[in-house]
């Protein structure tokens, strides 16, 4: 029984066996670029939080490695305890291209070299001179006043002699790195840097900072998986609100390549199968009233996803929610899996609207309005799950006698039903509707919201560990 999904685990012999988003044509095509690309660069690859950025670095890394390409995974994210990105930097290269280190005695020489140096680099850290005449990573007008004065009050005796004594260790650590991957002959060795945006702010931007000073050397193409406006917020906060921070991520990234909208359908259907829902519906089938309840699940879970344009991560854990509280009910119970859907969604997305709904002194009509919004009437026409959702939307708010015409949206549509002017689809629609707010579980029960509410209160207790990515 699956009640969650598993961080996905990458075959590396075979990237691409659970590549439910269909990335590998935008792999090989990016792989294709690297591999003709002048080094040094930097390619930002840019996508929202939840797109399945970790998994892409992580296909591509094995990819690589496959056509015999140097490559190198670092997650920023894990190493973020490390007061200098630097060390932790160099002890991820030291592991991750050990072959390419011990492959010469040379190559080991060069590599020890660049070692001690990076780890002197480290404890004395590069003062703000460095940040602005070396590269000029941030021009000096962006400098608030009083940081600006402190540096050229330093620019004495032993500061201004730490600073060349910095300089020149930079220039040796260059030339170091340089010999390293002469020796190796292999070109380009890719550097993976994931979960950028997820670090403190100034821990990014140091290795930001890092990566564009030490390692701007001919044979190394970074690739840093990010989610730019997030990156952005994060180096607001430091050097301030007004601070033009996406010209500032600019002077790092050569490229930016923003990962393409992957294809919800398919990958819902995948999700389905990772969590074995139809061995949870196989019982249910021999019951005339429930046999249905997958499909109106599925159709109704891929309608609103694709709709609210929800990203991959929301995907799993909304699913994984919904999973949740199907496996709390019995074999023959009725769960009204197509209203579940919608209104789990609703909670997570328009928690007022679904606080309002299931109020007993509220009617129907807010949340109606919501799905209307949602859904607008060509689209609703077209699909037998807005009938059965908006069917049981109002069977689940009669009043206690069962009387449907206390409803509103139950008026609305006897009307359309009446009214000879009205379109063959708007009467059809509204015909289903009220057929289903007649008898929604086609056994002649009323629907019981409280019960459904309570279901979907208890799985909002519990926690779901998010996946990477």
């Amino acid at each position: 029984m699956n009640l969650k999904f598993q961080n996905l685990q990458i075959d590396p012999t075979d990237p691409f066996s659970k590549d439910l988003l269909n990335r590998k044509p935008e792999i090989e095509n990016l792989s294709t670029l690297i591999s003709n690309l002048n080094s040094p660069a930097v390619l930002a690859i840019d996508s929202p939080w939840g797109t399945g950025k970790t998994t892409f670095i992580k296909m591509w890394e094995a990819f690589l490695q496959n056509n015999g390409i140097e490559s190198l995974y670092f997650n920023a994210w894990a190493t973020d305890f490390s007061e200098d990105p630097l060390i932790s930097f160099l002890g991820e290269m030291n592991d991750g291209l050990s072959k390419l280190i011990s492959s010469s005695a040379e190559s080991t020489e060069a590599w020890e070299r660049a070692k001690n140096i990076g780890a002197t680099l480290a404890k004395k850290g590069i003062p703000a001179l460095i940040k602005i005449a070396t590269a000029g990573v941030i021009d000096a007008e962006k400098i608030i006043e009083d940081e600006a004065s402190k540096v050229m009050e330093s620019l004495t005796g032993d500061i201004l002699n730490d600073y060349f004594r910095q300089k020149s260790a930079i220039a040796e650590f260059h030339e170091a790195l340089t010999k390293l991957i002469a020796e190796s002959k292999i070109k380009p060795i890719v550097i993976f840097v994931d979960e950028l945006d997820r670090c403190r702010p100034t821990y990014a931007i140091s290795l930001l900072e890092r990566i564009k000073h030490l390692f701007n050397i001919e044979g190394l193409v970074f690739i840093l998986s990010l989610d730019k406006s997030q990156l952005c917020h994060s180096i607001s906060a430091v050097y301030g609100y007004n601070f033009d921070s996406e010209s500032y991520l600019r002077r790092f990234f050569d490229f930016e390549y923003q990962l393409k909208r992957p294809e919800i359908k398919g990958y819902v259907k995948a999700l389905f199968s990772a969590l074995e829902l139809d061995k949870l519906h196989e019982p249910r089938k021999k019951y005339d009233q429930l046999r249905y309840d997958l499909e109106h699940l599925e159709n109704v879970f891929l309608m609103l996803a694709e709709r609210l344009n929800l990203p991959p991560r929301e995907i799993e854990q909304l699913l994984a929610n919904i999973n949740l509280a199907l496996r709390t009910a019995k074999e023959n119970e009725f769960v009204y899996p197509a209203l579940l859907t919608f209104l789990v969604i609703t909670k997570n997305k328009r928690p007022a609207v679904y606080r309002n709904y299931v109020s007993p002194l509220e009617k129907e009509t807010t949340i109606i309005d919501y799905f209307y919004e949602l859904m607008p009437e060509p689209l609703r026409y077209k699909s037998f799950e807005c009938a059965l959702i908006e069917g049981f939307l109002v069977a689940a708010k009669v009043d206690r006698y069962g009387r449907s015409e206390s409803s509103e949206t139950y008026v609305t549509h006897q009307r359309n039903l009446a009214d000879e002017t009205a379109t063959p689809e708007t009467r059809e629609y509204s015909r289903k509707v009220v057929n289903i707010a007649n008898n929604p579980s086609n056994r002649g029960y009323g629907l019981d919201l409280g019960a459904l509410v309570e279901r979907i209160e208890m799985i909002s207790r519990f926690q779901f560990e998010q996946s990477d990515g």
